[in-house]
């Protein structure tokens, strides 16, 4: 009952959010929109961010289930920015309601433990310190959120498909080459 009651409270947001933008969305818009009490969704989230922050984790979890490694990070990324593309006013709005540092830190909280799991599945035998692969982590998680932070800045035109091409063409084996030059260090 209690994914069901999120998944309500969610449709509700991304519903006004086709009138008005984040900002002006109220707890008392959504619970009354979605015909829950003020304490329900308090049950749930703390406040309308916490929301927006539980609606990015889930669309996230559709791609990233599966887990991401070295054979399908390419299909995992792309499907991830064809859904994103899908949901394009609730992203676009949330955009302009929240700070570009808040959308980066959702994205990179979402980003980086899969991210962290590919990495360490190509560190493979590698003699890496802690330090080192948090940093290679840390390097692959700023470059992906900087690219979709920058298509979201402006205005997820279609054609990022390009951009992300020329993303896959440096990643690849990019990877592999800095965990061989950390576990040389």
């Amino acid at each position: 009952m209690s994914l069901l009651t999120e998944k309500a409270l969610a449709a509700s947001l991304k519903k006004l959010l086709e009138k008005k933008t984040l900002n002006k969305i109220t707890v008392r818009d959504i619970t009354d929109d979605c015909g829950v009490n003020r304490q329900t969704f308090y049950y749930h989230f703390h406040d309308v961010y916490d929301l927006v922050e539980w609606i990015f984790t889930q669309e996230a979890q559709k791609y990233l289930s599966d887990g991401i490694d070295a054979k399908n990070w390419r299909e995992v990324i792309s499907d991830l920015m064809e859904g994103l593309l899908e949901e394009k006013s609730f992203v676009m709005n949330a955009y302009y309601s929240l700070n570009r540092r808040q959308l980066e830190e959702f994205m990179q909280k979402l980003a980086r433990p899969a991210i962290s799991d590919l990495v360490r599945q190509v560190e493979g035998t590698r003699i890496i310190s802690e330090e080192d692969l948090e940093f290679v982590i840390d390097i692959a998680t700023f470059s992906l959120v900087g690219i979709i932070t920058e298509w979201v800045a402006g205005g997820m035109k279609p054609e990022y498909k390009e951009k992300l091409d020329r993303l896959f063409v440096l990643l690849d084996g990019t990877l592999e080459g800095m965990l061989d030059r950390v576990a040389k260090r």
